[in-house]
Formats: C-alpha cells, sequence, structure tokens
C-alpha cells in the first residue's frame, strides 16, 4: 500500500485563475502548450487565460483537438507538439478528458514511444514536463491525481497510464469557471466526484486519510449538488461546494482506489465511447446494491453523517438502505437517463465483463468480482 502522498500544489478558490502568472514563475515556464476542452471553444474562457499567461510573458500554443473519451493518439500528439515546438510545459484547461490527455502527453513529451506502451504505474523512466491543471467541472479530480485514462480505438479498451511524476504540479480549481456550464453537466460530472469518493471509502484499499476526505466530499455533495444544478450562474456557496467537494474526492480516490463502478464505465467507454462520468452517474447505486452486505457497515456510517437526523439505533442493514435510497432519490432527481439510453446490446454483455475484470481497479472491489458477477449487475440494469 503507498502511503499518502499529495505532491500537487493545490490553489482552491474563485478567482484563483488569476494566480496563473506567480504558478507559472515558481515552475519557470516561458513557452507552454494550452490544451483546451473543444466545448470551451464557444466561449471566451481559452482568450481569457491566453491573456493571463501572455500577461506574465508565456508564449502561448493551443491544442483543442480532445475527444470527449481522450484517445491514446491524443496524447501522442500532444507529446510530439511539445517536443516541435520545444515547449516547457502543459496547461490543461477543460474537464477530466483534457486533463488527462495533457498528462499523458506531459509525459510523452520526455518519453518516447505510445501511451499503451506505458499501460500501468511507473513504467516510464523520464520525468513528464511540468504540468498546470485548471479544470471546468466539478467532476474529474484528475487535477490532483497521478492516473491518466485513455481509450485505445484499436483494441476498444481504455487504458490508464500512472505514475508518482504524473500528478499535476500545480491546480487552479476556480469554481467560477463552472458558472456557466449547463445543468446537467453539473449534475452527471458532481455525480462522478461522488463515484469518487464512495468507491473511495468503500473499497479495499480504503485509508484512514482517504476515508476523511470521502467523507467531506460525500457530505459536501449531497448537500450542495442539487442546488448547483439548479442555479449554477447565482448559487456561489453551492458552486464552490461541489467543486471543492470534486477535488477532495480526487484527493481521496488517488490514495485509495476506486472499484467496479469505474471497471464497468470504463470497459463501456472504449467500448461504445460512452460519456465517462454519465456512465458513472448510472452505475453508482446499483453496483453498490450489489456490493451488500459488503458494504453496508460503512454504508450505515455514511448515511449518520450525512443525514444526522436518522436514529443510530437502527440496524446496521436499516441504515444502509436508508443511504442507498437517499443516492437513488438524487440521482433522479438531477434527470439521470437510464443505463437503457446508451443502447447497448445484450449480446455485447459478455464483452464488457470481460474486460471488466481485467481492469486494474477490479482487485479493490469491496467482494471478488468475476465476469459472471459484472453480467449479473448488467443484466440488472435492462
Amino acid at each position: 500500500m503507498i502511503g499518502y502522498r499529495m505532491p500537487t500544489r493545490a490553489h482552491i478558490a474563485p478567482g484563483c485563475r488569476s494566480r496563473l502568472p506567480e504558478v507559472t514563475t515558481s515552475l519557470g515556464i516561458e513557452r507552454a502548450l494550452l490544451v483546451v476542452d473543444p466545448g470551451l471553444l464557444a466561449t471566451r474562457r481559452p482568450e481569457e487565460i491566453e491573456g493571463i499567461l501572455t500577461g506574465g510573458r508565456v508564449r502561448v500554443e493551443r491544442f483543442s483537438e480532445v475527444d470527449p473519451n481522450p484517445r491514446t493518439q491524443t496524447a501522442t500528439r500532444i507529446g510530439e507538439l511539445m517536443r516541435a515546438s520545444d515547449l516547457q510545459a502543459v496547461i490543461a484547461l477543460g474537464g477530466g478528458s483534457v486533463l488527462d490527455a495533457a498528462k499523458a502527453g506531459a509525459m510523452l513529451a520526455t518519453n518516447p514511444g505510445t501511451p499503451e506502451q506505458y499501460e500501468g504505474p511507473n513504467l516510464y523512466e523520464h520525468r513528464p514536463k511540468p504540468m498546470i491543471a485548471i479544470p471546468t467541472t466539478c467532476g474529474t479530480g484528475s487535477e490532483v491525481t497521478w492516473v491518466s485514462v485513455l481509450s485505445h480505438p484499436e483494441s476498444r479498451r481504455k487504458i490508464s497510464v500512472k505514475g508518482e511524476t504524473m500528478f499535476p504540479d500545480q491546480a487552479l480549481v476556480d469554481a467560477d469557471l463552472i458558472r456557466t456550464l449547463p445543468a446537467s453537466l453539473v449534475a452527471w460530472t458532481g455525480l462522478d466526484a461522488l463515484t469518487h469518493a464512495l468507491e473511495a471509502t468503500t473499497c479495499t484499499l480504503a485509508n484512514p486519510v482517504s476515508d476523511a476526505l470521502a467523507e467531506r466530499a460525500i457530505t459536501l455533495l449531497f448537500r450542495f449538488l442539487e442546488r448547483a444544478a439548479t442555479d449554477t450562474s447565482d448559487d456561489a456557496q453551492a458552486r464552490e461546494a461541489v467543486m471543492r467537494a470534486s477535488t477532495v474526492a480526487g484527493l481521496s480516490f488517488s490514495n485509495a482506489d476506486v472499484a467496479g463502478v469505474h471497471c464497468l464505465s470504463e470497459s463501456i467507454g472504449g467500448l461504445f465511447d460512452v460519456p465517462h462520468g454519465l456512465a458513472n452517474a448510472i452505475l453508482l447505486e446499483p453496483l453498490l446494491r450489489y456490493h451488500r452486505p459488503f458494504v453496508d457497515p460503512r454504508l450505515a456510517e455514511l448515511e449518520l453523517l450525512v443525514h444526522r437526523s436518522t436514529d443510530e439505533a437502527q440496524p446496521i442493514s436499516e441504515r444502509a438502505e436508508r443511504f442507498l435510497d437517499r443516492l437513488g432519490d438524487l440521482t433522479r432527481r438531477l434527470e439521470t437517463p437510464p443505463f437503457s439510453s446508451f443502447s447497448i446490446p445484450a449480446d455485447e454483455y459478455p464483452l464488457i465483463a470481460e474486460q471488466a475484470v481485467r481492469n486494474g481497479s477490479n482487485s479493490s472491489n469491496p467482494q471478488p468480482m468475476a465476469a459472471e458477477n459484472y453480467l449479473e449487475v448488467l443484466a440488472g440494469l435492462g
């Protein structure tokens, strides 16, 4: 087990993007690649960030060709572009796809080959180029993790590239950047963060520090996510709470692990290009229910923590059931679509299950999960 670590210097405050010049100066950055979420191109955010950088005497090149499930080829292109233009660092502005692609690209800027050659932990030799993460959703957590998850189209699966030096050097977590995020994206990325926290605290690698972080994220999201999705633009308190929760949940699972929800969602995303956060939102409650009674004691504790009116004298199973009911109610109020909306043929379920078993986080499940277990979960989803 890896002891708790947090190499990233995280700035978590509304408006903290203004600190970008002092951050680049501290890292000695004069030439940088700005990797931008293409969904932001219709806004003034990229130009604003570029203006802040150039005002800080940083020469900027922009790259925005990132898919919602980032491809291995995209990370390779980022690495090649950084080498060709002699760029010193990468700055990622966007959601988890952009942060993951930039993270792997920074590694490939100093190491030969392609991402699939480095699937697994600490397989590269040279330290990645410096990276600054600026998340624009309230769900990724990638701004404080050591992993880059990429789609490999040829094999129709997702791969994870991990490294102790792949943590972003600095993160600017600015809640103002989600002010214009559509309600559905606030909801689904927020539920992605809730998945990170709940899997971190129920998986076999949970530890006292990751549990404390997960508890804080879970509490914030149950209290504020629905408010944030209802009124992101004007409800500053809710906006800041869910942004904090996303990063805190990232800190939790990066020092524990995720589990079956991610095993399935990454399998489905690799095969069918389904948005990762939405898949997690749909799968979270069903997987936790499948893990009962292995997770009941922890869920019962969380019920008391999050909903203080619950009677502590209630049996563990009843408190756990109440927590899961509240989770399901929250998911439905946030208008999360059903699993059937993905239109995945049932004859593809065996392949999904097989890939889920091969996922690096499968061993962290609260109970052993074989292909037949995942097939039971998928069959129950309809």
